[in-house]
């Protein structure tokens, strides 16, 4: 990323915003408590957390809105917290007396400027936005972010009694532009072609590639690792990173641990791993979107096609704004609208 500024602060008069220091973990924490609804169990309500988690920990650099002394919102980024080399705008949290003046939007910009700024990194920005909250994905969209890819009940419930669903937005001027081919089975073609135009149109100069197989790849060819803790499943060659999964089992069992949803991003620059395409069909998984630059592989961007699978096929509401809504039509999912609001629609999917 170039511009090393490209957001003008336009914070509301009596507001400054600040790198975190040690002795704000407790209005940290008091800003998440409020922010949070009491029944749901979110972490960051207590100061040591707030210390563990985001103010001892290298890779997270956090973030405060203050007035009077007084901290009043938050927000990190967090740095290698999917792949090796990516950024995520998260953590976002504005005291309920003093939402509504912009400050969850400064604090985006804020965040922007300061990776912008950063010269040590060049990797790709993102964020979860959480589909009960429009205007979130309002602010992400409006200051460079594309959804690519949608998830249903991923997230804990944080902000209610079940789990939450979320899109994840790219910022696109981190995306890299070099030209790689992308192997898709042909079926998945317009949803390759539509976040690649999401993106840029200069990712459209990447070659497609669509072959269709349904061979199993071998234990040798391929393993399959899962992070338990965060309930992916990630793909390594044989000769890579040590993996206690291997495909086709460790799938399976994986699918059986109750309450669990898996996320599964396919290398879609490698050849080979076409033969996971059909399988994860098979065993009900569902295309969930195509994301640039997603994985990093021998120090290399890779394209991911992004698989989930949801524990149980129980109705879940969404509120999304238009773009996601388009990516949900591409993807081909079925829902149903509930109510067609002035900035976002309610579906249940």
């Amino acid at each position: 990323m170039d511009e090393e500024r490209p957001f003008t602060p336009d914070l509301p008069p009596g507001y400054a915003i600040d790198r975190a220091r040690p002795d704000d973990a407790p209005g940290i924490a008091a800003v998440y408590e409020a922010a949070y609804p009491s029944d749901t169990d979110y972490p960051l309500v207590e100061e040591s957390a707030v210390h563990e988690a985001l103010l001892g920990d290298s890779n997270v650099a956090t973030f405060v809105v203050a007035t009077g002394g007084t901290v009043v919102g938050t927000a990190a980024i967090e740095y290698d917290s999917l792949d090796d080399g990516n950024a995520q705008i998260c953590k976002l949290a504005v005291h309920p007396d003093h939402q509504g003046r912009g400050l969850g939007r400064e604090l985006l910009k804020h965040r922007l400027n300061v990776l912008h700024a950063d010269r040590s990194f060049s990797g790709v920005v993102y964020s979860a936005a959480v589909t009960s909250h429009p205007a979130s994905q309002h602010n992400l969209l409006a200051r460079g972010f594309e959804p690519f890819s949608i998830h249903k009940g991923l997230q804990e419930g944080y902000f209610g009694p079940t789990s939450e669903s979320e899109v994840i937005t790219l910022y696109t001027p981190s995306i890299d532009y070099d030209e790689r081919d992308v192997y898709v089975p042909e079926r998945y073609r317009h949803i390759v072609e539509r976040t690649l135009a999401s993106a840029s149109l200069d990712l459209l100069g990447r070659r497609i590639r669509t072959v269709n197989t349904v061979t199993y790849p071998t234990a040798d060819q391929v393993e399959m690792a899962l992070s338990r803790a965060r309930g992916f499943l990630w793909e390594v060659t044989a000769d890579g990173h040590e993996s206690w999964a291997r495909t086709e089992a460790e799938i399976r069992a994986a699918m059986r641990e109750e309450d669990v949803h898996l996320m599964v991003p396919v290398d879609a620059n490698a050849r080979h791993l076409l033969a996971l395409y059909e399988p994860l069909e098979a065993d009900g998984f569902s295309p969930a979107g195509f994301i640039p630059d997603w994985l990093t592989r021998d120090g290399e961007d890779r394209d991911a096609f992004v698989f989930q699978h949801p524990p149980s096929d129980e109705p879940a509401a969404v509120c999304v704004v238009d773009d996601v809504k388009a990516l949900i039509d591409v993807l081909g999912w079925e829902y149903r609208v509930v109510e067609d609001a002035d900035r976002y629609w309610t579906l249940e999917l």
